[in-house]
């Protein structure tokens, strides 16, 4: 009985040390959203009904997010995030995967500070995901970006 008390206390307190909830572990590398679908392309392509390359993977995207679109953004767990600000610029979809609200609320102060035009600079921390998208006959391989919650969400 001892022995299993003794064990229990050191499980404890390894578990203890070793987890640091507030600390969130930002990816080396950042991509543009750009270079995310180059980095993602099997042979310069997204194939349907297999993973992209990298898929899975944690990344750190910079781009732009888009004011204007804010209010309509509100209503759901997605934005769009664009590789430059301009219109019809390239870009992919972020999903919010928990506490949606607060993603926008951080955003919303952004915004309020930093926004230059239409556009606000983020960096976008999260998972990559592929999606099969087909359309008239064929079919290619979206590439999607989940992130947590708002620690996934900084400036630039």
């Amino acid at each position: 009985m001892k022995n299993l008390r003794n064990y229990l206390f050191l499980l404890v307190l390894l578990l203890t040390f070793s987890c640091n909830n507030n600390e969130y572990e930002y990816p080396n590398v950042d991509l543009t959203v750009d270079e995310l679908f180059s980095y993602c392309s099997i042979d310069g392509k997204h194939p349907c009904n297999k993973s992209l390359n990298n898929e899975g993977e944690f990344v750190t995207v910079i781009g732009y997010y888009r004011i204007t679109s804010h209010g309509d953004y509100l209503k759901g767990n997605k934005f769009r995030f664009f590789d430059s600000p301009t219109i019809g610029s390239i870009n992919t979809e972020i999903t919010i995967l928990q506490n949606s609200l607060s993603v926008f609320d951080k955003i919303s102060g952004f915004i309020r500070e930093n926004s230059v035009g239409e556009y606000v600079k983020l960096k976008v921390s999260g998972t990559i995901v592929g999606q099969d998208l087909p359309t008239n006959g064929a079919c290619s391989r979206g590439v999607f970006l989940e992130i947590d919650g708002s620690s996934a969400v900084r400036l630039d």
